[in-house]
């Protein structure tokens, strides 16, 4: 009984960050649809509180739906995630010049928000049954699998997204039984190739590399979102300005600070104390993931929850680390804030998923 308690207790706290980060989400959102005391773009307030109760929805059904059943369909939804990633290229919706949407039924969806949930299945179910049986099997079949998927993304173009699931292959691999020296041979690689790698990258994807190391290169251009991104978190300072009363973000100096940027709209509002709470929420979801991962003796379930909590963890590093100049920008949401659909229905439903792990496991 003690310990159906804590784990009761666990999902409890998971839950009472959610619903904050949801109220956080709200009133940052709020606060970025202001122009001058003007409130503007009514529309994508609606949206995003539609999208959070229809994720709660999603949340409850899915931590209901054993776990067990992803081993059987891993292949599955592998494939037919690449089939709507290809439908993209015919029959995408573009805005601001790229092209990762989907429109079905008069609602967007972004596919490669899909492939996180697939490939985290994948190799979990890769990973679960390792046992060095070889390169091909252990280690090149499942990377192959990852880095198609991730190059298709990579043309939409989302390169944030694309990395991440290479992270996740990386990340979740190095806690495999797979020989650690095909990880080595990884990365080596990787860097021999870089060089390459960058001759691909689209102008403007070398001018946010660019900026990045000086953002004064092209401060009205490539280089104008990250300037006032810092000038807003510092002028937070301790406690913030006040909700509605950060200037970057109420005078429009701020692009995108509904969306990737939203960071920049808490740090102004709210201050260092502000920008630490919400870690703090972010850091609190994550440790109770990674607790409940020490204590499966389910292989699958294990790399599943491992997963989730990686993917969690660098959606926070990077959103949070580009929106301070210290990391390029590369179009990644912050998890459970910014607004958007697919992002935070695919982040909910694998929450369920860890929600049905536990239940599952007492």
């Amino acid at each position: 009984m003690p310990s159906l308690r804590i784990r009761l207790s666990d999902l409890k706290t998971i839950i009472v960050c959610l619903l904050i980060l949801n109220v956080l989400s709200l009133l940052s959102i709020y606060s970025s649809l202001h122009q001058e005391g003007e409130f503007i773009n009514k529309q994508i307030l609606y949206k995003q509180i539609t999208w959070i109760i229809i994720s709660w929805g999603f949340l409850i059904f899915i931590s209901f739906v054993n776990y067990r059943i992803y081993y059987y369909s891993g292949y599955l939804l592998y494939g037919i995630n690449l089939i709507l990633l290809v439908a993209v290229s015919f029959f995408g919706k573009t805005i601001m010049g790229a092209q990762r949407w989907l429109h079905i039924f008069g609602i967007s969806f972004q596919p490669s928000e899909l492939s996180k949930i697939a490939i985290i299945i994948l190799l979990a179910k890769f990973f679960s049954q390792s046992s060095r049986k070889g390169v091909v099997r252990d280690f090149l079949l499942p990377f192959v699998l990852v880095a198609f998927n991730a190059l298709v993304i990579a043309k939409q173009p989302d390169l944030g997204t694309a990395f991440l699931l290479i992270f996740l292959f990386f990340a979740m691999g190095l806690f495999s039984n797979v020989s650690k020296r095909y990880f080595v041979y990884f990365i080596i690689s990787g860097l021999l190739l870089s060089p390459f790698l960058l001759s691909q990258l689209k102008d403007y994807q070398k001018k946010r590399l660019t900026v990045f190391i000086n953002p004064n290169v092209d401060p009205l251009g490539s280089g104008y979102t990250i300037i006032q991104s810092k000038i807003a978190i510092g002028s937070g300072k301790f406690s913030g300005k006040g909700f509605l009363a950060g200037t970057q973000n109420q005078f429009n100096f701020l692009p995108e600070r509904h969306t990737d940027f939203i960071f920049t709209v808490v740090a102004e509002e709210w201050g260092f104390l502000g920008g630490l709470f919400l870690l703090f929420i972010y850091w609190m979801i994550i440790k109770k993931i990674l607790d409940k991962t020490k204590e499966l003796k389910d292989s699958f379930a294990y790399f599943l929850c491992l997963g989730i909590s990686l993917l969690f963890f660098i959606h926070v590093f990077i959103n949070v680390g580009m929106t301070l100049g210290i990391l390029p920008v590369v179009g990644l949401p912050l998890i459970f804030l910014s607004y958007g659909g697919s992002n935070l229905l695919i982040a909910s439903v694998l929450i369920g998923i860890f929600f049905n792990i536990c239940r599952s496991s007492r």
